[in-house]
């Protein structure tokens, strides 16, 4: 009897199946695939896939979230960490070629438990300035990663400290010129792409912190694109006045540390008037300022901004965005979050304001595009989309992974996942037109601006230099009958033409009625060729774009293309 036992519980144990591998999805592949190809090859299999599979183009919820898990899980096949020299890693120096500029050194400093199979977050630090050479631009990424390097190795955050070198100082300064260049949101942006293909870092904990010129970045950049960064830590900061500006700080947590004896900043009045517009604001602000301190490093404070971060990630999904128009040098991204507008001068405040309704102020814009999840609307039930107190949008989507997808790619952002776009015309009635004036009016600032920063001014001037002369006169003036126009859209008639100026190549004539520059259409009160001349100085870069321009013309329209850019130093 008990050889049979043995015997059966033999056969048993022969007969058990093998243990299976788990299935693999095939979207993982897709979307590996697609936002991180290995090559050229695989690229372009993967868009054969995305256009192949009409599957995609309609998910189910539970598809959908199936998707999402393989993009946040982010790109497979990082780097190893490098070799630990007395148990920390050495620093790492990457250089970066970015757009319009040139290359950018990025010191890189990990925390010592770092582990390519987890997620980081990231110290994006930058120095003072602007600096008067390459060598000292280093210099000064040294010294931002030395001061982060303890806290953040404590707390387990990357540091990477780029080298300013587009902002070296170019020319002869005086103490009325300080000719630097910007670095530019595109030109950051292209450095922290390099970072998180190198490490794996977390794209809803980026931070960007700065001391002097590099505080004043941190804001630019926080305030031109909303969506970037999880928070931003200014330090000995100019900051700043304004506060149609300031409006878009709305989902972007902020923690100041100021000495009120600075004396390399106009006055303490610039960070003190930024604490007093976000305060009343009621954004998240921590100020600190020191009585006994100067123009400086806060390093003994670090810590607690850091614990303060690690309960502040990035508001990928936030129920109410602002879009705000302003005069400052780094001009809005067009898209802030899930909100996207066709002009560059466009306001849009947009609330999520029931279950499957949102609603939204526009001004200064033809269109529209609204990207909708669920983490916004229920996409289950048709949605309710009202512009300017008009509903212009009733209906079902469908969650779409061909969307979400090409999103991703395109911002570099597997995080920000569009489940549906829809695009809408901003209603042009006159009961429309007022509720769009109204909802901007009540933003008039109740604050005075104080003087521009010295960074700002610096930096407007040497780009005032550099720009071309247009070379066109002409005074606002209606549309005629027959064009299809957007709410409060004029035309510039030209009065005269330069034929040195940057635009004598469009062949332009005096009489013509210029209707739009670069796509941007001209509005009622918004500046005409002044404001063109503004945006254009915040927009050219050295190398030259393409530039088209729509006319009106003996009754036709006619559409030319001029190439416009900055001249050199």
């Amino acid at each position: 009897m008990k050889h049979t036992i043995v015997l059966v519980a033999l056969l048993s144990s022969v007969a058990a199946p093998e243990p299976q591998p788990p299935a693999v999805d095939p979207l993982d592949g897709l979307v590996q695939r697609y936002l991180w190809p290995a090559s050229d090859a695989d690229r372009r299999a993967a868009e054969a896939s995305l256009r192949a599979d009409g599957s995609l183009v309609s998910l189910s919820r539970e598809r959908f979230h199936d998707l999402e898990e393989a993009m946040r899980r982010g790109r497979a096949g990082y780097p190893p960490a490098p070799a630990r020299v007395n148990d920390r890693f050495p620093v790492v120096e990457l250089i970066v070629d970015v757009p319009a500029g040139p290359p950018v050194p990025v010191l890189v400093q990990l925390p010592s438990r770092y582990d390519p199979r987890a997620e980081w977050p990231l110290m994006f630090a930058m120095h003072g300035g602007p600096p008067a050479t390459v060598a000292q631009a280093r210099t000064g990424a040294e010294r931002m990663l030395r001061v982060w390097a303890d806290t953040a190795e404590d707390a387990g955050w990357i540091v990477a400290a780029p080298a300013l070198t587009p902002s070296v100082v170019a020319g002869t300064r005086t103490e009325q010129r300080l000719p630097y260049e910007l670095f530019h949101p595109e030109q950051a942006r292209a450095v922290i792409a390099a970072l998180r293909a190198r490490y794996r870092i977390n794209p809803d904990r980026i931070v960007s912190t700065g001391i002097s010129l590099g505080s004043n970045y941190s804001i630019a950049f926080a305030t031109s694109h909303a969506d970037w960064l999880s928070a931003i830590v200014p330090v000995s900061t100019e900051g700043d006045s304004r506060e149609l500006l300031l409006r878009n700080l709305r989902n972007v947590p902020v923690y100041v540390l100021e000495g009120s004896q600075d004396r390399n900043i106009r006055a303490i009045t610039g960070p003190r008037a930024l604490r007093d517009i976000l305060t009343s604001f009621n954004y998240d602000l921590t100020y600190r300022e020191f009585g006994d301190r100067a123009h400086e490093g806060f390093q003994e404070h670090y810590p607690d901004v850091l614990r303060w971060l690690e309960a502040r990630p990035r508001q990928v999904y936030p129920r109410e965005v602002l879009r705000v128009p302003n005069a400052a040098i780094t001009p809005a991204g067009r898209r802030v979050h899930w909100v996207e507008a066709d002009t560059r001068q466009a306001f849009v405040h947009a609330r999520v304001t029931g279950a499957s309704r949102i609603d939204i102020d526009a001004r200064w814009a033809r269109s529209l595009r609204v990207y909708v999840h669920d983490r916004l609307v229920d996409l289950d039930r048709p949605i309710e989309i009202w512009v300017n107190g008009a509903r212009v949008f009733a209906d079902r989507v469908n969650r779409s992974g061909v969307t979400a997808l090409q999103g991703a790619r395109v911002r570099g952002d597997e995080r920000l996942i569009d489940a549906a776009e829809i695009t809408l015309d901003v209603p042009a009635a006159p009961a429309a037109i007022a509720i769009a004036e109204r909802a901007f009016n009540e933003l008039t600032p109740k604050h005075p601006e104080g003087t521009l920063s010295f960074w700002e001014m610096f930096a407007t001037r040497a780009l005032e230099e550099r720009l071309p002369a247009l070379g066109v006169e002409g005074i606002e003036d209606a549309l005629p009958a027959g064009i299809t126009a957007a709410a409060e859209q004029v035309g510039v008639r030209v009065r005269h033409v330069d034929p040195a100026g940057a635009l004598s190549a469009a062949a332009l004539k005096p009489g013509d009625l210029l209707i739009a520059v670069g796509g941007e259409p001209f509005f009622r009160g918004r500046g005409g060729l002044t404001g063109l001349h503004q945006w254009l100085i915040r927009e050219l870069r050295t190398e030259p774009a393409p530039y088209a321009l729509v006319l009106w013309r003996a009754g036709r329209r006619v559409e030319t293309t001029v190439q416009l850019k900055l001249s050199g130093w």
